[in-house]
């Protein structure tokens, strides 16, 4: 049986409304023309909030999201129950949020409780999540930029060949992953950003990420870590969140340049393509952030 939804709202990476159908008057107060550039944030439960927030942090354009249940402040019934349903949008980083008034028969979890599959971001929609974190969050957050070497070094990495290396990738991402509530991203191998709170230290990550590495049998001169962290304020301006994001992937490739010192000249290609990773990055940043409002 299809679904039929009381009113669906196209929003941006940020939760900005960009289009509404259906009956939105009754649903939500306004028409679409009223709500447009408003952010959906606005209509959700103050108790569903945090969850709201970390489901749309999770949503990629390539997965399907868990239907789920939130509550929403309705003028026309209060605060109600909504069955919800994510899916992407036609544009780059839009995401269509359908709504359907809880009733019996429809089954979904609590927002709360919904399990969303836990995948890396691509740079874009990391950098959505940087902006949404200095936009909303009342508290300083840590972006933290890893590298390591093990993964991202050809001839390290085929030399340790023999401790199941690719396990150990697959071991290393998870737990970057579980690690990053906030968002994690992959720009290559190797090479990843994770956004995360000051409770959560440098020294913590990198300790858990020394101790998947030491089940496969790399030690901490194999594994080759290297990382950078700075400091994402509340309200910082799109100028700031560049120039920090920036020095972070300089810092790192910095790094990297010195441990590849001695490296072969195939060695030396990888590290000149993680300096123009870097680069690049600064430069979508400082795109993307130059036109936003």
């Amino acid at each position: 049986m299809t679904q039929v939804w009381d009113v669906s709202v196209l929003v941006d990476g940020v939760g900005r409304i960009l289009e509404v159908r259906g009956q939105a008057n009754l649903h939500m107060g306004q028409d679409g023309k009223g709500l447009t550039g408003q952010s959906i944030i606005n209509f959700v439960n103050d108790g569903d909030v945090e969850h709201f927030q970390s489901f749309f942090k999770k949503l990629r354009p390539v997965i399907a999201a868990p239907r789920c249940v939130v509550n929403l402040k309705t003028p026309a019934f209060g605060i109600r129950s909504y069955v919800m349903q994510a899916e992407p949008g036609n544009q780059l980083e839009t995401y269509w949020l359908m709504f359907a008034a809880a009733g019996p028969g429809m089954s979904a979890a609590a927002i709360k409780d919904a399990k969303m599959p836990a995948t890396f971001a691509d740079d874009a929609r990391m950098l959505r999540l940087i902006e949404m974190a200095a936009s909303e969050s009342d508290s300083t957050m840590d972006l933290t930029v890893i590298a390591i070497a093990a993964l991202r070094d050809r001839r390290r990495r085929s030399q340790l060949q023999g401790k199941n290396i690719d396990l150990m990738e697959a071991e290393l991402e998870a737990a970057i992953l579980d690690l990053s509530k906030e968002g994690a991203a992959k720009s290559a191998p190797g090479e990843y950003s994770v956004l995360h709170s000051l409770q959560q230290s440098t020294q913590e990550i990198e300790s858990n990420l020394r101790e998947v590495a030491g089940k496969f049998g790399v030690n901490r001169e194999e594994l080759g870590f290297t990382s950078t962290t700075v400091k994402i304020e509340p309200g910082a301006s799109p100028s700031a969140i560049r120039e920090k994001i920036a020095f972070a992937y300089s810092s790192v490739r910095d790094d990297i340049e010195e441990f590849d010192r001695t490296a072969t000249p195939v060695d030396m290609m990888k590290v000149l393509a993680f300096c123009a990773i870097a680069l690049a990055i600064g430069g979508i940043v400082g795109g993307l952030l130059a036109y936003m409002p």
